[in-house]
């Protein structure tokens, strides 16, 4: 791994009886490629502390609210490291696939050639299909697809549609405040928003609407039925604010993820700290909506007084909450940390710290309002739930094609063991079966009356 620009600058500087924390500002945009030496370990508690240890001397009121988001932004972009984004299948964003959005269940790490389990580590870990010595093509853990089915996404398979086709999905669409011809490193590299995703979802379903609940009462556009697997996903009008603006409603096991990562990507990139920062296509300004009035198709690049935004603040702040920290996410935020972008995603380590921004009440209605503030010295790190705590009738369930299918078998076996009988029986019972069948219908359609 190359060496990293950036230096770390700590120092406190008292203002009117508030610390505030400086930090070197630039973000590291040396051609940065994907380590061969990977470090798996999960990062220690006391660690995970200490990286926020810049709120630690602030006022209450400066840990919360856009305050906290302000005080948030040089710890997130202190050394952070974002890598070459691009189509081509052997840019570092599709290599990083490999490590950071691998199925370690179904692809696990001692199936790696250079896995040492002593230490957990990998050494001398290469990318991609064309190297004899890969040791895998892991299955990803991608987003927008059912994963209580049989999951055939490959990091190196066959990327088709008809395949489980997956492409780089900015979690932040790129049109809504950073949008560019050309493909610079910065924001667009920033792999904490860089999933693997659906390539069908990701290009015709959520396209850059708005995150948020789709009204299921009124018409609206699935996955369709040649992609009915991920019939969770969804594309309608909005159920909490109505009108005839689309929102984009992800199956359930993404909502607290794709939460997270939004609001992760508001205190990376916002203009809070008016801290002298260029606002550009490579590092923008943007912040979390609640209203669909600001929705724009088209693509633009924000500035220092016109924020790139997305919503839909109310829904994704319950997704936050419906669909917890699960034990995945907590190991893709440690192998950043340790291998990638050398930053962390709070709103994983802390979920709670999206209501002290903007604010959950006590009953978890949304209020518009802070509360609490962020203190990590005490606030508990999140350990990991892989168990959506949505309601059952709410839980939409993919089409079980299979289910169809043995059912269809049945009466179709039914029906040709009825018609060999009737073939077979003697005149005498061939009326008894007709009379008896006509009895049946005429029965059944008295009571329908």
């Amino acid at each position: 791994m190359k060496s990293l620009v950036a230096i770390i600058l700590l120092s406190l500087v008292t203002s009117g009886g508030t610390a505030i924390s400086t930090i070197s500002n630039a973000i590291n945009k040396s051609a940065a490629t994907p380590p061969t030496t990977i470090d798996l370990n999960d990062v220690k508690e006391e660690k995970i502390r200490d990286y926020y240890s810049g709120l630690n001397s602030l006022s209450e009121e400066e840990r919360s609210g856009t305050n906290l988001l302000k005080n948030l932004k040089p710890i997130l972009k202190n050394n952070q490291v974002c890598y070459s984004y691009g189509d081509s299948a052997t840019t570092a964003v599709w290599q990083a696939y490999e490590i950071l959005d691998r199925d370690w269940k179904l692809s696990p790490a001692s199936e790696i050639k250079g896995y040492d389990s002593s230490t957990n580590k990998i050494t001398g870990y290469k990318y991609g299909t064309s190297n004899s010595n890969v040791g895998s093509n892991p299955y990803l853990h991608a987003l927008y697809v059912n994963r209580d089915a049989e999951n055939q996404t490959k990091a190196w398979g066959d990327h088709s549609q008809t395949n489980y086709g997956i492409n780089q999905e900015h979690v932040w669409p790129k049109s809504l405040g950073f949008e560019d011809g050309n493909y610079p490193e910065g924001v667009r590299g920033d792999l904490m928003h860089l999933w693997a995703g659906n390539g069908f979802v990701n290009g015709k379903i959520h396209s850059n609407w708005y995150y948020g609940y789709v009204d299921k009462t009124k018409s609206y556009t699935d996955a369709g039925s040649s992609y009915s697997y991920l019939a969770g996903n969804l594309l309608g009008t909005s159920k909490t604010f109505g009108g005839t603006t689309n929102v984009f409603e992800p199956q359930n096991s993404d909502k607290g993820d794709i939460a997270r990562i939004i609001f992760y990507m508001a205190a990376r990139y916002n203009y809070y700290a008016l801290d002298g920062d260029t606002i550009d296509s490579s590092n923008p300004n943007l912040e979390i909506s609640n209203s669909l009035s600001s929705f724009s198709k088209s693509g633009y690049t924000s500035t220092q007084t016109t924020t790139g935004k997305i919503g839909l603040l109310q829904d994704l702040l319950e997704w936050n909450k419906l669909d917890p920290v699960d034990s995945f996410e907590i190991h893709r935020n440690n192998l950043m940390f340790n291998n990638f972008s050398f930053n962390r995603n709070p709103f994983i380590d802390f979920p709670e710290w999206a209501d002290c921004i903007w604010g959950v009440s006590d009953s978890g209605t949304y209020n518009a309002a802070p509360t609490g503030s962020a203190n990590p010295q005490s606030d508990k790190i999140a350990e990991g739930n892989d168990e959506p705590i949505y309601p059952k009738e709410d839980t939409p369930k993919a089409f079980d094609w299979k289910m169809i299918a043995i059912i269809a078998a049945a009466v179709v076996v039914v029906v040709v063991i009825l018609i060999i009988i009737f073939a077979t029986a003697s005149k005498k019972n061939k009326k008894k079966m007709i009379k008896t069948a006509k009895k049946a219908v005429k029965k059944s359609s008295k009571k329908k009356k």
